[in-house]
């Protein structure tokens, strides 16, 4: 006899708004810490389920429906998230050599673009359909420290999963719809899951790939025997014929039956599960391994949580609708949120936790001058990520270093920062980064003075955020230090740096803005480099008064002095070296740096008031009036030499090259 799972199948919470504009775009699905997404979105193109990889996995994904039950003849309509068609037939082939075949089994057909609206929240991202609804939940939230969390909040924050759900709602219809969620991996290795069933006694099927990648799904308003699993070359084999399973396929899916007048929701868990050493240089296992013992729990405790996860990831999406950005903001906020999670892994190394931020397509492990960037982000939810990049990279990613004025004379440098600690899963040596050549002028080339003064500011900000004073006391020397390299690399008249590090050796250093042309590439004489320079000298005076101690012997006034007298026609020449084509370059980001002293001032209590005292009067000087008219004269420039035709920002007026943000 069928048991029938009695729910409540009304539709989903308060949907976000419909996107209003296309809606043809990739987006990442990701939980923290596990170097995974699941990447959907972008029409007639692959995505999937895929782990420590800097592009979308290439699989193609079959979401839809088709009229009639399993049997049906008829093609299945699909969420255009796939390439094209894979001809049933063509992956047989090399089985079926000298054989004729008249199999004919139904297509894929793609749903019309003007009947799909999709609602990209915070938290969840929505397609709707005519027949259906795919929803897909990726929450976020604080991770807790390792050291000091419990095992119970450490397995709750990094489950290797996120959920979603297809909704077929057949209420109005006269003729059963026969609902289906596959992944075609492409490469040979799928395999299908039991799991078992769950508190109301329907089955938990699924489908993977090897141990690493899988799905697993749960049906809610059926009979027990509503869900079916299916893996073959072609999808719609898969449901129609009689063998649903043939363990050579490549295709793994779920499938279900909903009768007319009836609604049925498929409840799914897409998770990795990636076990032993995964790094080299330093030998790292993925944190989660501590609390999950393998892909199956993963998936059957993703399932557990469904409820909870989807819930959250609703609050979520409400939060940031009632942020009064406006929608181009909120788009923005939503889309980086995803693809900074996406690149987010934890792991154990010799039983101490490590996280890394992995630079996008380019995969390079925590680049520091990205680390300055998410600082803000981090430090409202898990302030003690910057501890542990700060800490990893004073302990293994720093090095002394001498410097060369630009008549070649080598003078005595000290400590820096490489510009990351490696790449693809692969530590560097330590001191030593994955990205940074000698002999170079632009690309590959070293940023030593940057990220000294990233290190700097992001030591600056944590303690400000924080209010860790132990850990400034503990590295009170290191600060020291960082103050006499600072002091090394500049012109002791202007404050400006001058000095390259000798690890450049021929060539000369660069800064993060890497792709644009000497107005942002070249450090030396740099002015947005000089800005930051400002600001790291203002946090490491911060820094000892925060200690009760004597203010520092800063070169903030002294580089303030020299910008404000550097003044041409109300802007700051981008580079200050009249022979350099960056002379006459109109930068933006000059005005960057006012960030750090603002964030900090911000932070701080009453209890260091002389701190305080001394940033208000730092962030209320001429100076900041001079960067202010800077910042104006190129916004409101009548030539728009530093807006795009279509009036996006240009960093640099002499440069095409732009970023998001």
């Amino acid at each position: 006899m069928k048991k029938t799972v009695q729910i409540d199948l009304a539709a989903n919470e308060k949907r976000v708004p419909a996107f209003d504009g296309n809606v043809d775009f990739h987006a990442n699905h990701s939980p923290m810490g596990a170097y995974m997404s699941f990447t959907a979105g972008h029409f007639n193109a692959a995505g999937g389920l895929g782990v420590e990889l800097g592009r979308p996995a290439g699989q193609n994904i079959y979401v839809g429906v088709k009229k009639g039950d399993r049997r049906s003849r008829q093609p299945l309509v699909c969420l255009p998230f796939f390439k094209s068609a894979v001809s049933p037939t063509s992956a047989a082939a090399a089985f079926e050599v000298g054989q004729a075949t008249n199999k004919q089994p139904p297509g894929v057909q793609s749903i019309a673009v003007d009947e799909i609206r999709r609602h990209y929240g915070w938290g969840s991202d929505q397609w709707v359909t005519p027949q259906f609804e795919f929803t897909l939940y990726s929450p976020f939230g604080e991770i807790p420290d390792p050291a000091v969390a419990n095992v119970e909040a450490m397995r709750a924050a990094l489950l290797p999963s996120i959920v979603g759900t297809l909704r077929v709602d057949n209420r109005q219809g006269t003729e059963t719809l026969t609902g289906v969620f596959a992944i075609d991996f492409l490469d040979p290795g799928a395999r299908l899951l039991n799991l078992g069933k769950d508190t109301s006694a329907a089955p938990r099927l699924g489908f993977a790939w090897k141990r690493k990648l899988g799905v697993a799904g749960t049906i809610q308003g059926g009979s027990d025997d509503s869900l079916f699993a299916i893996q073959r070359w072609s999808v719609a084999e898969g449901i129609a014929d009689v063998n649903h399973v043939h363990a050579l396929g490549t295709i793994g899916g779920l499938a279900f039956e909903v009768p007319p007048g009836e609604i049925r929701v498929l409840h799914l868990a897409i998770g990795v599960y990636l076990d032993g050493v995964v790094t080299t240089g330093l030998e790292g296992r993925y944190q989660y391994t501590r609390y999950y013992t393998g892909l199956e729990q993963v998936l059957s405790t993703a399932l557990d949580r469904s409820a909870e996860l989807r819930t959250k990831a609703r609050n979520l999406d409400a939060q940031l609708l009632a942020s009064k950005l406006s929608a181009d903001q909120q788009f923005l906020i939503a889309h980086a949120t995803r693809s900074y999670y996406a690149n987010t892994q934890l792991l154990d190394i010799g039983g101490e936790p490590m996280f890394i931020v992995n630079e996008g397509e380019y995969c390079m492990m925590n680049t520091l001058d990205l680390s300055i960037d998410q600082a803000f982000w981090e430090l409202d939810r898990n302030p003690w990520v910057v501890r542990n990049i700060l800490d990893s990279f004073s302990r293994d990613y720093s090095y002394i270093d001498q410097v060369k004025t630009r008549t070649g004379e080598l003078r005595t440098g000290g400590i820096t920062f490489t510009h990351d600690i490696g790449v693809n899963n692969n530590f560097s040596a330590p001191g030593t980064s994955s990205y940074e050549l000698r002999e170079l002028k632009g690309c590959f080339s070293f940023m030593t003075q940057e990220q000294l003064c990233n290190w700097i500011l992001l030591a600056a900000c944590y303690v400000a955020k924080t209010n860790d004073l132990k850990w400034l006391a503990e590295n009170a020397h290191l600060i020291e230090s960082c103050a006499t390299s600072m002091r090394a690399r500049a012109n002791s008249r202007t404050g400006v740096m001058t000095c390259d590090s000798d690890r450049c050796g021929g060539g000369s250093e660069i800064t993060t803005y890497d792709s644009l042309d000497e107005s942002l590439g070249q450090a030396r004489a740099n002015t947005y480099i000089a800005v930051k320079c400002w600001a790291s000298w203002l946090a490491l005076d911060m820094l000892r008064r925060m200690q009760d101690e004597s203010p520092t012997d800063s070169l903030a006034d002294i580089i303030a002095a020299h910008l404000s007298t550097a003044v041409v026609d109300g802007v700051i020449p981008a580079v200050l070296e009249k022979d350099n084509p960056g002379y006459v370059s109109r930068i933006l980001p000059v005005a960057e740096a006012l960030i750090y002293p603002a964030y900090w001032l911000g932070c701080l209590s009453s209890k260091h008031e002389d701190a305080r005292d001394a940033l208000c009067r730092a962030l209320n000087s001429p100076f900041i009036n001079v960067i202010a008219k800077h910042t104006k004269a190129l916004l409101l420039d009548p030539q728009k030499r530093n807006l795009f035709p279509d009036g996006g920002i240009r960093l640099s007026s002499t440069s095409n090259n732009s970023w998001m943000s």
